[in-house]
């Protein structure tokens, strides 16, 4: 547990996990003062590491990063390595740039949050400080003469406020106001006058520093005359293409280097710069930027010089100027030794905080090309922040896929099958190589997404390209998966079936099935929960888990809350009826699908078999399944199946394996008298009541009509034996109902085709059903 948790609390506290590592710290309701504003606050501790302190802005961070990998990992061109890699940092200066923005527009917002989001914009502006340079250093393969230029453009770029107050000065100085100015007013008063051309020449922009330079009130003396002439004359190696001054040939640029610097070092001795500029500011100011033109060593520590790069804290920036007026044609493998060189003589000073610490390790392990400390420092200083290492080393496999020893199959993964993972770990165990670094970090970021929410499907994408990732997107389902709402388990059950995770599928399903048993089986069936019917949604979970033990208990449960005809049945479970109408077309319809799907898809029928004889040893289960075909008799207009299926229910055993002979269509049961010890009384005049509407309309046969007249007689003797005779009104609705069974028998002797087929039932009898 990272941290320790602070509860502001005057009594005792309690605590219950949530969904995923989250543990809730709360105040007992009877420690809290009744009334109280605060009564009870929840505090929230997670477990591990935290995607940045998730907020609107980092989620987007993450949502646009990924977008980036999945590019990365469909692209087969390495060279195209760099281009993924500015998009990276142009993710992050959108973040920083949206939380400066937030910053401005709400400086009067909460003090805790104002210093939290503070927090956030320092860390990933450094983190594009540390991305930039390590793409420079790692990732793209500068010739030479390119890299100390490529350096000081990444100075130039992450210090962009010389270049916005060269503008603002420029800008000043040409605007159409400018004539009426008072004459009095000089550019070079303006206090940012000169910071920002020491910063232009040391980012290596001499050209923008002369336009500057041309603003000063004397830009026409000798003395400026001659220092632009100079910043304008600057020889840079990378230009040469397009100056062809000096070919391709980097002796004939060290020769015209040597020449520019040693006229630069000649015109600082001679003097002439002593009392340029008609002040004493800017005579030092020309003399301390010639004296960096010259390449003098001992320059580096000037005052100006350290404010003008951001600080005693911005060293490395320093560095790099330093690096470009001394050793312009240096190349990958000769910046560790100029880092020496730059230590030997500038110590690194102590960091102001951790995070500059941080950085100075970073970007110390950068110019030294050491991968290995850079990624172990990354990864143990950045723990909270998974992010950068993750990324980062997986772009650089993907460039340059020797360089991590990781593996010796270049390409990373796609999706696998679940069938392939069996292989894919005993072709890796076999060869002895160990698990991809880039994977190890990549599982990190993915716990730390992990822990919210709403970034839940982002961490398993980003495991669909781990070798090791379907064992660890079963992890986060089943973690996250409890307890959560049924809508949100039906996007974990989706999430799992996509990636071919179905035992993931079905243990999801078993564990919501589970939450609601205990709901099933409260012996008080509460009024609130009877437009939820628990036992059902229970049940279509322990059917799509194929748990059969479930299924038979709730089965069993839900026919046996119904002992009789009493009132606190009624009054308890007011929906039973309709309770166990939807229960069995739950079933039905479960089974009618698995055998109506697409072949392509559908199981075999040996297996679809033996799930159906799993459901046959449930007597109540099987009475279910009759009840359903019965209701899809009526709804298809068959009125003689319909009967068929009523007299089935009423006087065969509703234990016989014979009651569910099939899945699919109605079709006719053998009719044999049997103990109905399993079906309750209520239940059993429910079904006599559904052929109630049927009788009149000359569609039921004779030996039908006999058959329910039999089971109606075995009803009233059931009901006086348990009613004690006490009911007086449902003995006139038996009896009511006796009569109209004898008239519809009368009349089948009376009709001359009684022993005939029976004609369709009309379409109004289905609505009426």
């Amino acid at each position: 547990m990272e941290g320790t948790l602070f509860v502001d609390s005057s009594g005792l506290l309690g605590h219950c996990w949530g969904s995923g590592n989250r543990l809730l710290v709360y105040s007992r309701p009877e420690c809290v003062k009744p009334g109280s504003a605060q009564a009870a606050p929840i505090h929230e501790v997670r477990c591990g590491g935290v995607f940045m302190s998730c907020n609107e802005f980092t989620r987007r961070l993450a949502k646009t990063s990924f977008d980036i990998f999945c590019a990365i990992q469909k692209n087969t061109d390495p060279e195209r390595c760099f281009t993924f890699s500015m998009q990276y940092r142009a993710a992050l200066a959108v973040c920083s740039q949206e939380i400066l923005q937030f910053l401005k527009l709400y400086g009067e917002a909460d003090e805790a949050k104002i210093m939290h989001m503070t927090a956030q914009y320092d860390l990933i502006q450094r983190l594009e400080l540390i991305w930039h340079l390590a793409e420079l250093v790692f990732i793209q393969a500068f010739p030479s003469g390119h890299l100390a230029y490529n350096l000081c453009s990444w100075f130039h770029v992450q210090s962009q406020e010389a270049a916005d107050d060269a503008r603002i000065l420029i800008e000043k100085a040409s605007g159409p106001q400018a004539p009426q100015l008072d004459s009095r007013v000089r550019a070079e008063e303006d206090t940012r006058f000169w910071p920002t051309v020491l910063s232009l020449v040391l980012q290596a922009r001499p050209h923008e520093a002369a336009s500057v330079l041309a603003l000063h009130s004397h830009a026409n003396s000798r003395g400026l005359r001659s220092l632009r002439q100079l910043l304008i004359a600057m020889p840079i190696a990378s230009h040469t293409r397009s100056k062809g001054s000096w070919n391709k040939c980097g002796a004939a640029f060290s020769q015209a280097w040597n020449y520019w610097q040693s006229e630069c070092n000649r015109r600082l001795s001679s003097g002439e710069f002593e009392h340029a500029g008609g002040d004493p500011e800017s005579a030092r100011g020309m003399k301390l930027i010639l004296s960096i033109l010259a390449g003098v060593p001992s320059v580096w520590e000037d005052p100006m010089i350290v404010e003008a790069t951001g600080g005693s804290q911005a060293w490395y920036f320093r560095f790099v100027s330093f690096l470009f007026y001394t050793d312009q044609l240096v190349t990958v493998d000769g910046l560790s030794g100029q880092l020496d060189r730059w230590l030997s003589n500038n110590a690194i000073p102590d960091p102001e905080s951790g995070l500059d610490k941080v950085v100075d390790i970073l970007v110390t392990n950068i110019f030294r090309l050491d991968f290995q400390s850079f990624f172990y420092a990354a990864s143990e200083r950045l723990v909270d922040n998974w992010w950068f290492v993750a990324h980062f080393t997986n772009l650089l496999h993907r460039a340059y896929p020797d360089v991590l020893f990781c593996s010796t199959n270049t390409s990373m993964p796609s999706k696998m099958e679940e069938n392939d993972y069996q292989l894919s770990v005993t072709r890796h165990s076999g060869s002895h190589c160990a698990p991809l670094l880039p994977d190890y970090f990549l599982v990190a970021y993915v716990e730390a997404l992990a822990s919210d929410t709403s970034l839940l499907s982002i961490a398993l994408g980003y495991l669909d390209y781990c070798e090791t990732g379907r064992q660890r997107q079963s992890t986060l389902l089943l973690i996250h998966a409890n307890p959560v709402s049924t809508r949100a388990t039906n996007w974990f059950v989706g999430q799992a079936n996509s990636r071919g995770l179905h035992s993931t599928s079905e243990q999801l399903c078993r564990v919501a099935a589970r939450r609601l048993i205990p709901l099933v089986f409260q012996e008080d069936y509460p009024q609130s929960l009877s437009s939820f019917l628990p036992s059902c949604a229970a049940l279509g979970w322990a059917l799509a888990a194929r748990d059969y033990c479930v299924v038979n208990r709730l089965a069993e449960q839900t026919l046996a809350r119904d002992d009789g005809l009493h009132t606190d049945v009624a009054t308890t479970c007011p929906r039973l009826s309709i309770e166990i109408a939807e229960m069995a077309a739950i079933v039905l319809g479960f089974f009618s699908d698995q055998t109506c799907a697409d072949p392509s898809s559908a199981k075999p029928t040996s297996q679809l078999a033996k799930e159906s004889n799993k459901l046959c040893f449930s007597p109540e289960l099987a009475f279910l399944v009759r009840y359903a075909e019965l209701q899809q008799c009526f709804n298809d207009g068959d009125a003689s199946s319909a009967v068929d299926r009523v007299i089935d229910l009423l006087v065969t055993s509703s234990g016989s394996s014979s009651s569910v002979s099939s899945m699919g269509p109605p079709a006719k049961s053998c009719l044999s008298f049997g103990g109905c010890s399993r079906i309750s009384l209520r239940l059993r005049f429910r079904l006599l009541a559904e052929i109630r509407h049927l009788l009149g309309k000359h569609c039921i046969r004779r030996d039908q009509v006999e058959l329910l007249i039999a089971a109606l007689i075995d009803l009233r003797c059931d009901f006086q034996a348990s009613l004690d005779g006490h009911s007086d009104k449902l003995s006139t609705v038996l009896s009511r109902l006796h009569v109209l069974l004898a008239r519809e028998l009368a009349s089948t002797f009376l009709s001359s085709n009684s022993a005939g087929t029976v004609g369709s039932l009309p379409s109004e009898m289905a609505n009426q059903a």
